[in-house]
Order: structure tokens, then sequence, then C-alpha cells
């Protein structure tokens, strides 16, 4: 008998897999994506598929009444919702001017961070009153000291008042589309449309003078409609947008009105 020993010990070791090399995949592969990263090529790899971006989560908050009337204006303890790293505070300002001085936003903050004035724009040729879309990324804090700072001085009577969206999923601040609507008109009711994105959202805003307080919006669900002194009303609304398109907002009621809209559209 031949004694051939023990058998030789074989160690198991865990196996590595490596990618293979792009051009492994497709001869043609490196000449046709030359010049991209490997994270950027493995983008165009068989059976990838790019994530898809959520869609933008709108809620409104409240409309919050003016505290003081002068030049500079300033809301303490004003909610702004749950904290997000990714949360945006959209605010519309409406606001009424007894002066002969028609002043815009010419700047703002919303829990210190300096906003965005996205518009801001007055009644033509008049001394009545304008509105705002402002806005800032505040990841923090489920409220915020929020501070208007008007273009000019004069008898004050600027009225303002806040409507507060909290936003997240925001892919962009820059506005996909923009409306601003300053006139004298008696054509009501009255239409504003504009385009939207799939999955983003749109905010309307209006001041308007007239005959009447008791102006009803229909197509957009009003978040609220509000009268700061006799002849002037403040309607505001904001919705999300499933589908790329158009999104309108109607306005019904009186004969006169002196406008001031604001009507944005994200992604």
């Amino acid at each position: 008998m031949i004694d051939i020993g023990p058998p030789p010990l074989v160690l198991a070791r865990p196996a590595i897999i490596r990618p293979a090399p792009v051009e492994f995949i497709h001869p043609s592969f490196r000449q046709m994506h030359a010049g991209l990263e490997p994270d950027q090529a493995i983008a165009f790899m068989p059976g990838f598929r790019k994530p898809v971006a959520a869609p933008v989560d709108l809620a409104f908050q409240a409309i919050t009444t003016h505290t003081n009337e002068a030049q500079t204006v300033t809301f303490t303890a004003v909610g702004i919702g749950a904290a997000a790293a990714d949360r945006y505070v959209f605010i519309l300002v409406p606001y009424y001017n007894g002066s002969t001085i028609q002043p815009v936003i010419s700047s703002a903050t919303i829990g210190g961070v300096a906003a965005t004035i996205h518009a801001s724009i007055v009644v033509a040729s008049t001394t009545r009153g304008g509105c705002a879309l402002i806005s800032a990324l505040v990841p923090t804090g489920a409220t915020a000291t929020i501070v208007l700072n008007f273009s000019a001085s004069g008898a004050g009577f600027y009225r303002p008042r806040i409507g507060v969206y909290r936003v997240a999923g925001l892919q962009s601040t820059s506005t996909v589309d923009l409306l601003t609507y300053s006139n004298i008109g008696s054509n009501i009711p009255r239409t504003f449309t504009v385009n939207v994105a799939k999955d983003g959202l749109v905010i309307f805003g209006c001041f308007v003078y007239g005959n009447s307080i008791a102006r009803t919006m229909s197509v957009m669900t009003p978040d609220f409609s509000v009268s700061p002194v006799g002849s002037v009303q403040y309607l505001g609304s904001g919705a999300t947008t499933a589908a790329s398109g158009t999104q309108s907002c109607t306005i019904t009621g009186g004969t006169t009105a002196q406008w001031a809209v604001i009507m944005a559209s994200f992604r």
C-alpha cells in the first residue's frame, strides 16, 4: 500500500468580483462616451435606470396680518412647517399703500436668510398697492421671523399680509413660467394662465382694488381671501402640478378692478 498522506490544506477565500472594464461591455463603449468619468459612464450601461425625482411637496401654512405699518415690517414666530434639509419657504405678500408712494419689496429675510424676490409689482398708474412673491431655503426650525423692507417710505398704510407655503422636493428656484399683471380695467371675470412642469407647483397671488371685496377664485382653490381695508381684496393660492401643460386661475366679481397679480410655476 502506498501512503499518499492527507490532502493539501485549501484555504477558502471570499470571491472578489470587480466590474469589467467598460470596453468589455461594448467594443466601442469608450469611444462613444469619451470624456465621461466612470460614475457618469455607468448611466449609459445596459439596464441602467435613472432615478426618478419625487414630486414637489407643497403645504399652505397660514395668512398672517401685518404687525405694523412702516417701511420695514417684521413678523415674528411665523409657522413655516416641518423642518427638512430641502425645505423652502415661499411667501406671497399682497399689500396696500394709501400714500402717493408706490413701493415694492426691495429686500426680505426669512428666518435670517436673505430671500429671493421672484417678483414685486404695483398697480399701474395709481397709488393703491401691490404684490410680491419671495422665497428662501430654511432647513431648520418650525417658526421664523419674516422681515420685509419696502423700497420707499411715505404715509405708511402698507397693510401687508403674508401667505406662507412650505415647499420640499424642489429642483430649482428658477421659475418655469412667471406672469406679472399690473393694469386697470373692467374685464371681469379675468383669467390668468402660466405654463407648468410635471410634478412641480404653481403659486398665484393677487391684490385687487375696486367695487367689490367679495371676488371669488375658480380653477384653483383659494388658500386665502381677505380684505384689509375698504375696496381692497387679497387672494392667494398654491397647487402642485401632476402633468406638464398649463394652469389657469380665474377671478370673478365686481365690475371695476385695479390689479397687481403674480403667478409663477416651479419644478
